[in-house]
């Protein structure tokens, strides 16, 4: 007797959970464009900080101390452009990113500017995508002369 009315208990109370989770109502779907905004400011979260780290292992780099050897010079100097590239890339990145969420909050300030807006982002799409196209060439070029200099420091041990 005892197990039967603990079972109707049980069920009971697992009816009016489930009852009480489906009268629950589900949040509104959130706007596309509330999903890009959250997405591009959390992206611009990650580009500060790797700003930010980069500034710090420059500034280590720079405490290095000078060596009397050209080669390990040159190589320190390479070193030195590539990271500095590489922050610029970040920094070009980020402020797309800032451009980026810009627009979408004047569009959704004032959707009566589409066509405008719209205009100012497919020119600005076009310059960030030189400006990396040229980043990135240059960077490619650094890693291609280190390499060689490096080559040779290793070859000249080997000797």
């Amino acid at each position: 007797m005892r197990e039967r009315i603990y079972f109707t208990l049980t069920a009971a109370l697992l009816l009016a959970g489930w009852g009480c989770a489906a009268a629950i109502p589900q949040p509104e779907a959130a706007h596309p464009a509330d999903l890009v905004v959250t997405m591009l400011e959390r992206h611009l979260g990650q580009l500060n900080a790797g700003v930010d780290r980069l500034d710090k292992q420059l500034a280590d780099l720079q405490k290095v101390p000078e060596t009397q050897d050209p080669t390990l010079r040159e190589i320190r100097a390479l070193d030195l452009s590539g990271w500095q590239m590489h922050q610029q890339q970040l920094k070009v990145q980020r402020e797309h990113f800032r451009f980026a969420l810009e627009q979408l909050r004047q569009v959704q300030a004032h959707p009566d500017t589409k066509a405008q807006l719209l205009e100012q982002w497919t020119r600005h799409e076009q310059e960030y995508e030189r400006a990396l196209d040229d980043l990135r060439q240059q960077r490619h070029q650094l890693e291609q002369q280190r390499h060689k200099v490096e080559a040779q420091v290793v070859d000249r041990y080997l000797r």
